[in-house]
């Protein structure tokens, strides 16, 4: 999933390269921009989850907070840079550039070991303990009904508030 959706995002970079003035090519850069949105989709959405699954339980927390805070922090500097290059370059061959390093994330995932995964990872064991000993899992969730506390006013006293706001 994750190797295909990369290997369509740079595709999706050619109605942009190629485009002309012109409704047609407006509705080609927006059906190109839909499929780019869903193979990230598609592709961050199986990243997550196969980290989710490695990660042991004491870091659940803190792996998606840094893997949004990378992404999120590097945008503004990738967006100077890509200002920048447009600038000294020129529009389109700083897009091409753009294009081409989109093939990155796809070359490197083709040569890392997630490459021959067929399947959902299973989760690693618990961390041991302070003694050495393994840690219990957590208990299940409990199932009980949540208590709902009883109003502050009731009906009477709701019904007896004057239009301004005051009770009466």
């Amino acid at each position: 999933m994750m190797l295909t959706a990369l290997a369509i995002t740079p595709l999706t970079q050619l109605p942009l390269l190629l485009a002309s003035p012109g409704l047609r090519w407006q509705v080609a850069i927006g059906a190109a921009l839909f499929l780019q949105l869903a193979c990230a989709g598609a592709a961050g959405t199986t990243q997550r989850s196969i980290r989710q699954i490695i990660t042991t339980a004491g870091m659940q927390a803190r792996m998606p907070a840094v893997s949004t805070w990378l992404t999120a922090g590097a945008r503004p500097a990738a967006a100077l840079l890509a200002g920048g290059l447009g600038a000294w370059i020129g529009v389109r061959p700083a897009l091409t550039a753009g294009t081409f390093l989109l093939l990155v994330p796809l070359v490197v995932l083709a040569r890392s070991p997630l490459r021959s995964l067929r399947h959902m990872p299973d989760q690693p064991p618990a961390a041991p303990g302070p003694g050495g000993e393994p840690v219990p899992p957590p208990p299940p969730p409990r199932t009980a009904a949540a208590v709902v506390p009883a109003p502050v006013h009731t009906e009477d006293a709701r019904q007896k508030r004057l239009p301004g706001g005051d009770a009466a």
